[in-house]
């Protein structure tokens, strides 16, 4: 599997295609021909399967539609003297040259607001939360009367990386929502927030699409990556199509391979330090977060051993897999996965040595003497 650097992954608002989700789709579109809008949309599911671009589908549906009525009602164009386009009554989408697509796209459209984790510019990465400061422009902006139709629309993404006192202002919201006013909310992780948020939002618990639309995702938004990748990834991938896409740019299943090497019962020392280095010589973010997504998946694989029946990712898995399991207790498989977690995140949080990070995942022993 060859690396592509060329793959330009367009943002959920500059998408116009989603792969999957034709009953979330279909039920939002009944609930808005049926005036039963609720007020808050809480869309749930792995990372990279389309929540977030589900989300801005249903925000152009809604402005676009608020944006007829409120021509019809004052017999006027909108303040920015354009003919809204007519939203389509039975499907969501638009074409990419729609001119709300395009200011969707371009986050200049007044009634659109979007809340997301600040990008921090010293770490090349986007911040693991949202803040409250941003999190209080939900309410400010919901004071305001909509500009271009009869709504106001706040997309969070995502509503679970919210920090605590940014999840409370989100509540207050939930607790009493202004009128003609909508929040669609991505998560990632459903029990990651507060129950009270869960229990005011109307939940669309997404899945992975299937094979067929996993393959059109690929097809339409990474057709660098060749079709004979395709199985592999998908199952590396759990089925998410933006993790495999990004898996794919970072060489996910190599590192996943290399794991498997340098796990083996009688893998070299030379051949561990050599996969320790190559792992501390990585610089992205991204990278770093593949390689951990490597172990996690031949963590779980080597778990479960005798009883996992999945798809291998790489031939020969089911034989490695085996023997780094059968050189192991049953408790110590069963404790690896916590105890490793543990540092990952501790790793993540005081930014300690990867060096030393990746040489206690190689030794389960070591890592149960340590964590005991």
């Amino acid at each position: 599997m060859a690396k592509s650097s060329s793959i330009d992954i367009p943002a959920p608002r500059e998408n116009p295609h989603l792969f999957g989700h034709a009953e979330a789709e279909r039920q939002f579109l009944q609930e808005f021909g049926a005036g039963k809008l609720h007020h808050a949309y809480l869309m749930a599911g792995p990372k990279g399967i389309g929540k977030a671009t589900l989300a801005y589908r249903l925000a152009r549906h809604i402005l676009a539609t608020g944006a007829v009525q409120a021509k019809k009602e004052a017999d006027s164009f909108s303040l920015f003297g354009e003919e809204p386009a007519s939203a389509p009554a039975a499907v969501l989408g638009s074409a990419a040259d729609d001119p709300l697509f395009r200011r969707i796209a371009a986050a200049s459209h007044t009634d659109l607001l979007t809340i997301a984790p600040a990008f921090d510019a010293r770490k090349g990465a986007e911040k693991a939360t949202i803040s409250v400061e941003d999190a209080r422009k939900v309410p400010e902006f919901f004071s305001l009367t909509p500009a271009e139709g009869d709504w106001r629309v706040v997309i969070v993404d995502a509503v679970d990386q919210l920090n605590s006192n940014a999840a409370n202002a989100l509540l207050k919201i939930l607790e009493e929502p202004p009128a003609q006013a909508i929040l669609l909310l991505v998560c990632h992780e459903p029990g990651a927030i507060l129950p009270t948020i869960r229990s005011r939002c109307r939940k669309f618990g997404l899945l992975a699409p299937d094979r067929a639309a996993f393959d059109a995702a690929l097809q339409s938004v990474a057709p660098t990556i060749p079709s004979t990748d395709y199985g592999a990834l998908h199952t590396l991938a759990d089925g998410s199509p933006g993790l495999a896409i990004t898996l794919y740019a970072h060489e996910g299943v190599k590192w996943y391979q290399q794991w498997l090497a340098a796990l083996q019962p009688d893998a070299s020392n030379a051949t561990r330090q050599r996969f320790t280095d190559s792992v501390a010589a990585q610089k992205s973010p991204e990278t770093w977060k593949t390689i951990l997504h490597g172990w996690h998946m031949a963590i779980s694989r080597i778990s479960l051993w005798p009883h996992h029946r999945g798809t291998p990712i790489i031939h020969g898995e089911g034989e490695l897999v085996a023997a780094i399991a059968k050189a192991l207790p049953t408790a110590l498989r069963q404790g690896w996965a916590g105890q490793a977690r543990s540092l990952i995140t501790a790793t993540d949080t005081f930014n300690l040595d990867k060096r030393h990070t990746i040489a206690m995942l190689l030794d389960p022993r070591l890592l149960d003497r340590v964590a005991a």
